[in-house]
């Protein structure tokens, strides 16, 4: 079962109003207060058990969600570009070998360490990797 409820932030603590619950307002101190009593009201209003009560959170914080939102876009972005990173530099490592360097010779090119450029391109067996 999903919820949604508005948590308004005010000076003391928050607000919240959730219509689907019979338009249950309350004001708490802290948000998993809230959630919990959220929670149990909707398991005393139509039975469903707590651990399947999902609350769908709608912050009113002018301001300062719109920022929020940007700053985890910008963490998602980062993450896609760190991994589309690390999947080129294992590309070039694997062309750097097959051109014939050694590990310590990318390692020096790279600008990092050659145990680093081993997980980046382990050895197969039958390589020296010095």
């Amino acid at each position: 079962m999903e919820i949604k409820a508005k948590f308004e932030r005010q000076a003391d603590g928050w607000r919240v109003e959730v219509p689907q619950l019979d338009n249950f307002v309350t004001v708490a101190k802290r948000l998993d207060k809230i959630s919990e009593q959220i929670k149990d009201l909707a398991h005393d209003l139509t039975g469903e058990e707590r651990c399947n009560v999902i609350i769908k959170v709608e912050a009113i914080m002018p301001g300062i969600i719109c920022d929020l939102e940007a700053a985890q876009e910008k963490s998602r972005e980062a993450m896609r570009l760190q991994e589309e990173a690390s999947a080129e530099i294992r590309d070039v490592v694997s062309r750097m070998r097959d051109e014939g360097l050694t590990m310590r010779d990318i390692a020096v090119l790279l600008g990092v360490t050659p145990q680093r450029v081993a997980q980046l391109a382990p050895c197969a067996t039958n390589e020296t990797c010095d």
